[in-house]
């Protein structure tokens, strides 16, 4: 049921129904408060005590004890102060379940939650199923959960989000609405023998929906410029007895004031919010066709203070740009060297090669002949030009012919049946009804895989066994051919629903399940909503000692989604979850030398497309066949996890 429909019908029920979870919430941290103070015991440490506020598996006798800290206050010692218990303004209700932010300051360092409330039977009362600090980045029940912890209670099914609604739309519930005491003139409710707590209304925003931002729209004709500016402290520094920024603010704002209306154009800052954050980036504008010299102001305003996390700045590009087919540019302005432990001739690789037709452009501003050409590094591999610069008048030229040749840029014409960039040596398309006799299934069991009539093979997965270093994992695909002697791409076509939420599917090279390297995704379950993670892994050392490493990028924490911990970030989550699901993806293992890497992507409706690539792991010897595992992560609940493998190939690089 939507927002507006509530309004009509139920409103007034839905807000007594969250004021009754955060009602619960503050009595919750009241009664911790009081045995600490009482008994020098949390509540959680106390099962009697903490039962009627949280799900029966986390009312635990010496739950505090054995996680080491105070979950509740996220600290070992508490002096608290300013506690604000509120409801979600922007999605006080995900998938039946209450979501109730909690802030306060501890020691005088700020401290953010996000409670988890679902209903428990007999009575249907609110209970606490999950605590996740925002600030540290912690689930109290993926914790519960290590320590052996059985959330599902006595006799009764595991109380989860997905035992309830679909959340609500984020066309019905996003908006911008205050916390409580920030001065927002929401009504209170009031909870009988409780203080009245002020809930903000939902701001009903018809038509914005993910993916719709700030702006006149898009102009079809014309082409694409994302201007990112360097807002980090050195440009106060003086050129020719002016600061940096100066030059550029005025610059900058004389040309986007003139240019050609049909451009759509945008603005990226970093460095301008909070000293010391490599996070620090933010699309002022996304591109759109916006009025003349409405991108000014903005400029003006920006104020340099941080670091130059370069390369985080252009992994979010991408986010800013349309998913359309137009030219696109990137112009990035800087007077400095990545100092956040980025490699921005990556990133600007990823760029553009991410289909998108976007190339990178750099104007490099007052710097050293060595930092010059790390930058023109970026450049290069963003299939743009790189301009220096070392006073006014040649940053203001260098700007405004980067411009003029991002007005000008189109893209390069396509030739008649290209030859394609790989070779494919060996080929499964699944289409059944037999498997392909070059394939051996490690402890089978046939009943979990079958072919589907569009062309797929279907595996299941459950129980304890398929997880990658198992031994003993259940259907266990090794390809029984020998892999080319240079640089290869293992490639998979798959599609993975989202259903345990602790789906984990693997693509390696493998020997052994202590001898194996391979890319893998898998999925991880929070309060708020479901990570989505790509890792290079590699096991080494030995059935008694096997080694663990690993590169793991936690896509919705930044590549793909900003986080899923508010609506915005929820909702492209979910569309992300629900095309990997329908649609599928392609995970690939990649060879190259010594050095092997793993990769995914995908394309979302309106022909959005995400890729990411990890880092690479050196190897002077590689040996193994191969393989593909659909699992579950170790901490998967009883249930069935769901893959569709559409097309496994090998792929050789064209000379």
């Amino acid at each position: 049921m939507s927002i507006l429909l509530l309004a009509a019908v139920g409103g007034s029920a839905q807000a007594q129904d969250i004021g009754s979870a955060v009602a619960l919430v503050e009595q919750f941290i009241a009664a911790h408060k009081t045995g600490l103070e009482t008994r020098q015991e949390g509540l959680l440490n106390n099962a009697k005590a903490a039962a009627p506020y949280v799900i029966d598996g986390l009312a635990v006798d010496g739950l505090q004890g054995r996680l080491g800290f105070d979950p509740v206050y996220n600290a070992q010692d508490y002096e608290v102060s300013n506690i604000r218990v509120f409801a979600d303004a922007e999605a006080p209700f995900l998938r039946g379940a209450a979501q109730v932010r909690v802030n306060l300051d501890n020691f005088g360092q700020h401290q953010k939650f996000l409670y988890t409330l679902v209903r428990v039977p007999p009575d249907n009362a609110w209970q606490i199923s999950d605590i996740h600090s925002l600030t540290s980045d912690w689930s109290l029940a993926d914790m519960a959960y290590d320590l052996g912890l059985d959330l599902r209670g006595a006799g009764g099914p595991e109380i989860t989000l997905r035992n309830g609604e679909m959340p609500i739309p984020c066309a019905f519930a996003c908006g911008n609405p205050n916390e409580p005491g920030n001065g927002g003139d929401s009504a209170p409710i009031v909870v009988p023998g409780k203080e009245s707590i002020v809930v903000p209304d939902p701001v009903v925003v018809p038509g914005m929906e993910e993916g719709d931002l700030p702006g006149d729209g898009l102009n079809p004709a014309g082409r694409n410029l994302l201007i990112i500016l360097d807002a980090s402290g050195s440009m106060w520094g003086q050129v020719d007895g002016v600061a940096k920024i100066a030059t550029a603010r005025q610059a900058l704002s004389g040309i986007v004031g003139d240019l050609n209306p049909a451009m759509n154009i945008g603005l990226m800052a970093y460095g301008h919010r909070r000293e010391g954050d490599c996070t620090d980036t933010e699309i002022l504008y996304p591109v759109a066709n916006y009025e003349t010299g409405r991108l000014v102001p903005a400029i003006q305003d920006i104020s340099p203070l941080g670091k130059t996390p370069i390369a985080g700045a252009l992994e979010k590009a991408a986010a800013a740009m349309p998913a359309s087919g137009q030219s696109s540019s990137v112009l990035l302005i800087s007077d400095g060297l990545e100092t956040c432990g980025g490699d921005p001739c990556a990133a600007a690789a990823r760029l553009a090669a991410s289909g998108i037709d976007t190339r990178v452009h750099v104007v490099g501003f007052d710097l050293k002949d060595e930092e010059h050409a790390a930058l023109q590094c970026i450049a290069e591999q963003g299939n743009g030009t790189y301009y220096p610069a070392n006073d006014a008048l040649s940053f203001a030229a260098a700007v405004n012919e980067a411009v003029g040749q991002a007005e000008g840029d189109a893209p390069a014409a396509p030739t008649e049946n290209p030859a394609p960039a790989t070779e494919t040596v060996f080929e499964d398309r699944f289409d059944g009804p037999e498997r392909d006799a070059a394939w051996r299934v490690d402890d089978a069991i046939d009943e979990l895989t079958a072919f589907t009539p569009e062309g797929t093979l279907f595996v299941a997965a459950l129980g304890k066994e398929p997880i990658f270093s198992n031994p003993k994992a259940t259907n266990r695909f090794v390809l029984d051919r020998p892999l080319p002697e240079g640089d290869f791409d293992l490639v998979l076509d798959f599609k993975m629903p989202e259903q345990t939420r602790h789906e984990r599917l693997m693509l390696s090279l493998f020997n052994a399940a202590e001898d194996q390297v391979g890319a893998q995704i898998w999925l991880e379950p929070l309060g708020c909503g479901t990570r989505l993670h790509l890792e290079l892994t590699r096991i080494s050392g030995g059935v008694d000692a096997p080694q663990k490493t690993a590169f793991d990028t936690n896509l919705f924490g930044g590549p793909w989604v900003d986080g899923v911990c508010e609506a915005e970030g929820r909702a492209r989550g979910d569309a992300i979850l629900e095309t990997l699901g329908r649609n599928g993806a392609q995970l690939r293992l990649k060879r190259r030398g010594r050095e092997i890497n793993a990769s995914l992507a995908m394309r979302l409706p309106g022909d959005e497309t995400l890729s990411f690539d990890t880092e690479a792991i050196t190897m002077l010897r590689l040996s193994g066949a191969a393989s593909i595992l659909a699992g579950h992560g170790h901490k998967a609940q009883p249930g069935e996890s769901h893959f569709e493998f559409d097309r496994f190939a090998i792929e050789v690089p064209r000379q």
